[in-house]
């Protein structure tokens, strides 16, 4: 997923409809039964080998380490099998893995193709996430006209992930003319489709008052749905309403939580937050040291990260030697 800034809205990638049946059923052992992880996965690939429409599911739970030992090659390898035999949910998949470098190499321009190709056989997600290609320029020239017409082209399908990305260029003026009060609809319908990134947009709609009126208990009730589903920078958010009071108690032992929460969700703002939270002693006890440490792993997240970079300098910085006389 791309996340902008924390108190920005986010453009997300998407992976393929959550409305189709259940690719792969993984049966849980009963509690004091040890898993057979090397059994469980010779059953997903068996799946995936019957029936090309569960290697999505189940080259998921490989790169996810789920009921299995996490394996990102494997995982792929059943993306890549399940994409060959004409199941547009792998090769979304497989596309996600080659734009992040997931079990096979990174390679923009195969993965932008295989987004064309689900798109193209009617996938509104891989219209979404090939949008996004188009924003960023990554393995086609840019072209944000073009990326709007693919996110409406998914949203038009009722694909969550393209309503919201299309309500993110209205707002930002990519690819459009900027209309914030165009964008609501889209945000209010890509949430009610329990799209998490579509949850955090209206979210920040809210507290910003971006066409709408101010409201920092409705957005915090927004980044907490959007917080439970992994929406890393809703969990940043929500923190910072907590740290400030803002339509939420003031409560700063649960800011540094959510921060640290967005974090460990690889979200850079959060590990900022959760750095000066440690620096300051807010919530946390204060360690200069661990502070250090999370705006390293922030400026590592999001290279764009001026806040954090700044922190990490003066943290830092040699000091100078007070002489006595």
């Amino acid at each position: 997923m791309l996340y902008l800034m924390v108190a920005a809205l986010a453009l997300a990638q998407a992976v393929p409809a959550q409305d189709q049946p259940p690719l792969v059923e993984v049966t849980a052992a009963p509690a004091d039964e040890p898993v057979d992880e090397a059994e469980t996965a010779r059953a997903l690939e068996a799946k995936c080998t019957a029936d090309a429409a569960a290697c999505g599911g189940a080259g998921t739970l490989f790169v996810e380490g789920d009921g299995v030992a996490q394996d990102s090659v494997r995982g792929a390898a059943l993306f890549t099998s399940g994409c060959d035999r004409g199941d547009m949910g792998s090769c979304i998949y497989l596309g996600i893995a080659h734009h992040q470098g997931v079990g096979v190499p990174q390679d923009s321009v195969k993965a932008a193709a295989l987004f064309a190709r689900a798109c193209a056989s009617g996938d509104a997600s891989g219209c979404s996430n090939l949008g996004l290609a188009y924003v960023r320029g990554e393995g086609v020239v840019k072209d944000e006209m073009r990326a709007v017409g693919y996110f409406k082209a998914a949203c038009d399908q009722g694909n969550a992930g393209g309503c919201s990305n299309l309500g993110a260029a209205y707002v930002k003026g990519v690819g459009v003319k900027t209309d914030r009060r165009r964008a609501l609809p889209l945000f209010t319908k890509a949430c009610d489709g329990d799209d998490s990134n579509g949850c955090y947009n209206l979210g920040v709609v809210y507290a910003d008052a971006i066409g709408v009126r101010r409201d920092r208990e409705r957005a915090a009730t927004l980044y907490e749905r959007a917080c439970a589903e992994k929406e890393g920078a809703a969990c940043g958010n929500l923190g910072e309403l907590y740290r400030s009071g803002s339509g939420v108690p003031k409560d700063r032992v649960r800011a540094a939580e959510l921060f640290e929460r967005g974090c460990d969700l690889d979200q850079g703002e959060s590990c900022y937050l959760l750095g000066r939270a440690y620096q300051n002693g807010e919530g946390v006890e204060r360690d200069e040291a661990q502070a250090v440490t999370l705006f390293t792993r922030a400026v590592a997240l999001d290279p764009e990260q001026k806040k954090a970079a700044r922190a990490l300098a003066r943290s830092t910085a040699p000091r100078p030697h007070s002489t006595r006389r």
